[in-house]
């Protein structure tokens, strides 16, 4: 099982994916400790400033366009469904958001629960891995069309 790495600079780009989706959404992020297996926990905005809890986010940063499929890692998925929020309304839930060149896949993790690992060489450090290859076509009613870049 691959270890719970940090990575610098996607302290950066998940921070910019954050700033970007408050101002989509009415959703106020909560960074979550290093090494946990989520980026953010995330609360809803409701008029008088009351928040509410609706669960985590994982953010995938992708260089690549939404026709190559994101790749996944499979344990942190498990961690994501072994672990949901309770279930108090519609809105609560655990997400991943993919953000590609093209535009943002974001999605609850338990959609992804059904999906087949595999095992995959990392190019950069030969490792092998368990993951899931997520297809942004194939949860089209999931697809933000909105570009979020680093600058």
């Amino acid at each position: 099982m691959e270890p719970i790495r940090y990575v610098y600079g996607d302290g950066i780009r998940e921070g910019i994916m954050a700033q970007r989706l408050s101002e989509l959404y009415p959703w106020k992020f909560y960074d979550t400790p290093r090494f946990y297996f989520t980026d953010f926990h995330i609360t809803m905005l409701h008029n008088g400033g009351r928040e509410n809890y609706i669960g985590d986010i994982e953010i995938k940063w992708l260089k690549s366009d939404s026709s190559k499929p994101a790749i996944f890692p499979f344990n942190k998925l498990q961690q994501m469904l072994i672990a949901p929020p309770y279930t108090d309304g519609v809105d609560v839930f655990h997400r991943i958001c993919f953000r590609f060149s093209d535009g943002l896949l974001i999605m609850p993790a338990r959609e992804l629960g059904s999906l087949i690992p595999q095992f995959h060489t990392r190019w950069d450090t030969q490792e092998h891995d368990l993951v899931i290859f997520v297809q942004a076509s194939d949860y089209a009613k999931y697809w933000v069309a909105e570009i979020v870049n680093e600058e």
